[in-house]
This record gives structure tokens, C-alpha cells and sequence, in this order.
């Protein structure tokens, strides 16, 4: 067989192989969410004039095409053992693995991020806190900061520098001693709930509070977290794992969003894409957490992201009731309408994550 003939057979056999590939993924049915990813996958784009001579039809296009291309879980993990075991790359779309897990290599330090969460900080302190309010915050470091393995990481130390200067009306809780790489999750970002004792120790004693810390662990679910989809290669397996006795089995809590009332730990989240969020529900803009077993009447607000809600569960001793704020998904500006700050004890509790990022704060 001559050169001629074997390249023209090449390349029919190339334009045939392309021409199945666009059939297959033109007709195949659309996905609309990757579980592993955990967000919602792009969908074909609407047609019009105006989104065509603005390119954004082009541009959705193209987002749409990666996004449905057939067998892409299989084509993402592919594509991450290759940068890792062939080209010998440290890290993929900067998650790397490290002793069997999943670590996200966050830098550098946003600082205009960290003074924005300050100044946000500030404004709820200048709205509605007073003389009559205990006000603390503590910062959740991520797990990047546990590993001095040639990674980049934030300036850590200058993090806690600018928050201190800009935030001398409140009580700095340090609780990154209190913690190691084995607290957190090997597939996820957020930190386990059973290592937190520490934790709460150091912020009980911070604020004199008294919490017993007896608790039975309960194993929930196997868990993958968000970077076992961002990194499809196989580590250290994860499970969900809730503290519970019998304070917080009998708080009720009620969303002020759906007007519903649950317990803290939501077990029909086991079915949930993102199964952390078991704890307090997921993400949700105003909880409150009435304990009917308290034994005094003092109240927190809780000011958090995610890694509060593990870490909330474990306070509920102490009060008689617990709200709970996320500003991420309701404006600071209508939180009087809702909430009684006076007399209150006030936490921040923000993970670095957010602080280095702070622009989904309202």
C-alpha cells in the first residue's frame, strides 16, 4: 500500500471519527448538573440577533460544547493524571495531593479582599452593636496552611495584622494552633466536626462559657467532597461524621427564609449534591437555634460562612438561643428587621477562604 493511499485513508478515517464525535454530542441528552463539580453545567444557549453581533452567543457556545462533550468525567480525569504522572506537574488548577489528600494552593493574599471584609465588618459593628455586646471573631485557616511542601501560600500573619488593625473594637479568637492537616476533610475544603474540640475549648474559655464537650459521634454518610471533583484522582476516602447528645438533639431550629423548622443536623441532605450540608442545612441566610434545655439566658449571634455550621452545633450548650447570619445571601442593611442585637454575644467566624475572596459579601 503507497504512502498516498495510507494518508487519505488517515485522514477519512480522522474526519470520520470527528463527524461521529459532533453527531454523538449534538444528539446525546443534555446534562444539567456535574454532581462531582458540584454546579450547574451550561445549557444551550439562546438565539438571538443581538447575543449574536455581541458574540455572548459564541461565547455560551463555546461554554456549552466543553461542558456536554461526551464522556468528559472520563476525559477531566484523563487530562489530571497526565499533567500529574506524565508531565510531572506539582499541582492541577492549583489542587495538589499531599499526604493522600486533597489541598487547594490558595496565594497570594488579596489584601483589598481582607480590608473589604473588615470595612463590611465594621459597618454591622457601627449599625447595630453597642456597649452591650461581646464581640469576638476568629479566623478558620484552610489547609494549605498546614503543608510546607514547596507550596505557595497566603501572607497568613499579615491577614490577622490587617483584620487586628481595622478591627480593635472586637476580641481576636486565635484558633489556627488548634488545629492540623488531620482536622479537615481529604477530599473537601471545610474542617471535620469530631476534630474540633480544641476549637471549642479555646473559644469557651475566650468567652467564659461552659460547655461539658460530651458527645456521641455518629457515623451519617461516606462523603466526596468538592475536590475529588476537581480533581478526579483517587486519595483518602471521607465520611460524615455529627457530634450529638441529648442538648442538641432537642434544639429546634427554624429558617427564617422557608418558615420551616428542622433539627441542626438535616439528614434528608444525605441525598444533597454537597453532603455537609447535613450540618445546619447548607447555606442559608438567617437560622435561629432555640435550645430548650438551656440553662441561662444568654444569646449569640453568629456572623459565619460554611465552616460555621459544623462548628455552631457544639456552642448550643451555653445559650438558651443561637442566631445565625450569612451575609453572603442577605444585606446587613435589613438585618434590624429580623434581629435583636442588644445584649447579645457576637461571633464572627469566617474562613480565610472567604476573607481572601470577600466579594460575595452583600
Amino acid at each position: 500500500m503507497s504512502d498516498k493511499v495510507k494518508n487519505i485513508m488517515v485522514t477519512i478515517s480522522f474526519m470520520f471519527a470527528i463527524i461521529i464525535m459532533f453527531v454523538i454530542n449534538i444528539t446525546k441528552e443534555t446534562t444539567k448538573i456535574s454532581l462531582s463539580e458540584r454546579r450547574k453545567l451550561q445549557q444551550f444557549p439562546d438565539f438571538s440577533v443581538e447575543n449574536l453581533l455581541d458574540g455572548t452567543f459564541f461565547e455560551n457556545f463555546e461554554k456549552y460544547t466543553m461542558d456536554q462533550f461526551i464522556q468528559r468525567e472520563a476525559f477531566r480525569s484523563l487530562k489530571t493524571n497526565m499533567e500529574i504522572h506524565v508531565l510531572k506537574k506539582k499541582d492541577s488548577n492549583n489542587i495538589y495531593k499531599y499526604d493522600n489528600k486533597l489541598i487547594e494552593q490558595i496565594y497570594p493574599l488579596n489584601e483589598k479582599s481582607v480590608v473589604n471584609i473588615a470595612n463590611k465588618m465594621n459597618n454591622i459593628n457601627t449599625r447595630y452593636l453597642n456597649e452591650t455586646n461581646r464581640v469576638y471573631y476568629t479566623i478558620v485557616p484552610d489547609k494549605n496552611y498546614f503543608v510546607n511542601n514547596g507550596n505557595l501560600k497566603l501572607d497568613y500573619n499579615k491577614l490577622q495584622d490587617i483584620l487586628s488593625s481595622n478591627l480593635k473594637w472586637a476580641t481576636y479568637i486565635n484558633i489556627f494552633d488548634c488545629l492540623d492537616l488531620s482536622c479537615y476533610y481529604a477530599t473537601d475544603s471545610h474542617w471535620k466536626q469530631e476534630k474540633l474540640q480544641n476549637v471549642v475549648k479555646r473559644i469557651s474559655n475566650s468567652i467564659n462559657l461552659k460547655i461539658e464537650e460530651t458527645y456521641e459521634e455518629n457515623k451519617v454518610t461516606d462523603f466526596n467532597g468538592v475536590y475529588a471533583g476537581q480533581f478526579p484522582i483517587k486519595s483518602e476516602s471521607d465520611e460524615i461524621i455529627v457530634l450529638t447528645n441529648d442538648i442538641i438533639e432537642n434544639c429546634i431550629v427554624y429558617n427564617q427564609e422557608t418558615n420551616q423548622k428542622t433539627k441542626i443536623y438535616n439528614m434528608e441532605k444525605i441525598n444533597s449534591p454537597d453532603k455537609y450540608d447535613i450540618y445546619l442545612s447548607g447555606a442559608t441566610p438567617l437560622l435561629t437555634i432555640e435550645n430548650p434545655n438551656g440553662t441561662s439566658n444568654k444569646e449569640l449571634v453568629v456572623f459565619r460562612d460554611s465552616y460555621g455550621s459544623s462548628l455552631i452545633p457544639l456552642l448550643v450548650e451555653a445559650y438558651n438561643k443561637i442566631t445565625i447570619i450569612d451575609t453572603r445571601y442577605i444585606s446587613p442593611k435589613i438585618l434590624g428587621e429580623y434581629v435583636e442585637f442588644k445584649d447579645k454575644d457576637i461571633l464572627f467566624v469566617y474562613s480565610t477562604l472567604l476573607i481572601n475572596n470577600s466579594t460575595s459579601l452583600k
